[in-house]
């Protein structure tokens, strides 16, 4: 972990303005207390070692978690990187068959150094600018400040803001029932520009009568104008995260972190799911191959979805197939072995499905 101000000299203990801004010229890291002794054990391995291969999270903090130990370390042999997307062991089998050179994630390491560093750059100064600022206007407490937190802070009370002094406007809809060749079906009355908002919503309520009225007394319609429009939607994507959580939400009810939790359950406890941590909804070509594979196995898990998974053509390269947007990890997808059903959760079985 990064070592607080007081780790770089005892100057640092009183806040003051005049010590702003801190900027380190040799940033140090420090091993946790309550992990120091497996830390110990690991430097005794390290010592000993001719040939490293990293396994930590397939990730850019699982990157530098690594990158830091082996640093303090002192290791300066040969490395190589495990890249794991599932937890099964067919997926671990495939991945120890095909180690990374270490150089490939080297660039992931420095991207979530950069990530660490400038929220400690931005966390530790301006914390302490805007509490001693604070303090001189007359407030005690201290005003935390972070790259995430305080952007996302101002967003909550700008929307707050909105909702405290959103004052409600009536407007009038006109809707006409009306039947067909035996067809019945609504009309929606689109009121002229000039008595809208800029909503298209009717602000006048004279107007809107005036049209009931007149509508009433015609009796029928006559359709003026037709309209078709051929529309191709694309098949859905495979999930990433925050697609995962978005429709979580809506349809369970459930919070980001707790779709997240269940996500990483799926994935590292019942081994039934990829990686949940992906940002790209996207698959790796060379993963076409597998698609059998992972559908018999869900056939495995789950045979009511027989129906369903007979009818697929296993062939179909749909948008999903794309190397140029698979990002450090592929969509989530079920993996290549079957799971226990039986074994998950109320709330575990209806994301997993």
């Amino acid at each position: 972990r990064s070592r607080s101000t007081r780790s770089y000299g005892e100057q640092f203990k009183h806040w003051s303005l005049e010590q702003l801004p801190i900027a380190p010229e040799r940033w140090r890291v420090e091993v946790k207390p309550k992990t120091a002794s497996q830390f110990k054990v690991v430097k005794q391995l390290l010592g000993k070692a001719t040939e490293l291969v990293i396994a930590t999270d397939a990730d850019r903090e699982g990157e530098l978690i690594a990158r830091e130990i082996i640093e303090l370390c002192g290791y300066r042999g040969k490395i190589q990187r495990l890249w794991l997307s599932a937890l099964n062991d067919a997926s671990i089998r495939k991945a120890l068959g095909a180690l990374k050179p270490s150089s490939e994630t080297l660039p992931m390491y420095f991207s979530a150094l950069a990530r660490s560093r400038a929220d400690w750059l931005i966390g530790m100064n301006l914390s302490r600018l805007f509490t001693v600022l604070g303090r001189q206007a007359g407030y005690e407490g201290v005003l935390s400040v972070g790259r995430v937190q305080t952007p996302t802070l101002r967003l909550v009370v700008d929307r707050d803001r909105e909702i405290a002094h959103f004052v409600s406007v009536p407007y009038w809809t006109v809707e006409v029932g009306l039947s067909s060749e035996a067809q019945q079906f609504f009309a929606i009355w689109l009121p002229p520009q000039s008595t809208t908002d800029d909503a298209g919503r009717c602000l006048q309520e004279s107007i809107a009568r005036q049209a009931t009225e007149r509508i009433r007394a015609a009796g029928a319609v006559q359709v003026q104008a037709v309209e078709t429009e051929r529309v191709r939607e694309g098949q859905p994507l495979p999930f990433d995260l925050s697609t995962l959580q978005e429709v979580c939400s809506k349809q369970f009810g459930l919070d980001v972190q707790e779709t997240l939790d269940i996500a990483q359950s799926l994935y590292e406890t019942h081994k039934a799911t990829t990686y949940p941590r992906s940002d790209s909804g996207y698959l790796p070509e060379n993963m076409f191959t597998e698609i059998s594979t992972v559908l018999d196995s869900l056939l495995k898990s789950d045979p009511t979805l027989r129906s369903v998974v007979d009818q697929l053509d296993r062939t179909q390269r749909s948008r999903a197939w794309n190397d140029g947007k698979v990002t450090a990890h592929h969509g989530i997808i079920p993996t290549l072995e079957p799971t226990d059903l039986s074994a998950m959760s109320e709330k575990e079985l209806a994301v997993y499905g």
